[in-house]
């Protein structure tokens, strides 16, 4: 049903679907590397941090917080549940119950600091993770459920998509 890879280094892979949990693999040998079991419906989406194709730049030139959220997955689910997973400790972080209904996509800001999801509520959602709290909810985003979203890795846009068939471009403050 849903799949996401590490962008940075295409180190880890995972996907999820109907059986509610996600499955992590190791990008070099496809073996699995642990799975993440949470949640008590369909996954619909998965997600890691937004970020674009490795610079070339050192390992010294990323910040220890950005490092930390590069092992985090975010999932989204008909249980109307936000999910953060840790990988390297196998774990559920945090669980965000903005939701009324079922969520279909999930993405970690490129600050590695936020949570954005949308879903059959028609609302687009932003989550403090550090709070663990909602931060902002835009309201009526589409006149239909959402089903997409997407980020830019460096400009503060955010793109979402509805079953309505449209899309619309939002800029981040």
């Amino acid at each position: 049903r849903c799949l996401a890879v590490r962008q940075h280094d295409g180190g880890l892979f995972c996907s999820s679907g109907n059986d509610t949990v996600i499955q992590v693999y190791d990008g070099s040998n496809r073996k699995k590397v642990c799975e993440l079991r949470g949640h008590e419906h369909v996954v619909e989406a998965v997600s890691f941090l937004c970020e674009g194709p490795p610079t070339g730049g050192t390992k010294k030139n990323v910040s220890r917080s950005l490092d930390t959220a590069r092992n985090y997955i975010a999932s989204a689910s008909r249980d109307r549940t936000v999910r953060l997973w840790n990988v390297v400790s196998v774990a559920c972080i945090g669980v965000f119950r903005a939701h009324e209904n079922w969520v279909r996509s999930v993405l970690i800001h490129p600050s590695g600091n936020y949570l954005i999801s949308a879903g059959d509520d028609r609302t687009i959602r932003v989550m403090d993770i550090a709070a663990n709290r909602c931060l902002r909810t835009l309201d009526a985003a589409h006149p239909h459920f959402i089903s997409a979203l997407s980020m830019h890795h460096t400009l503060p846009i955010l793109v979402s998509a509805s079953v309505d068939t449209t899309l619309k471009c939002w800029v981040l403050d």
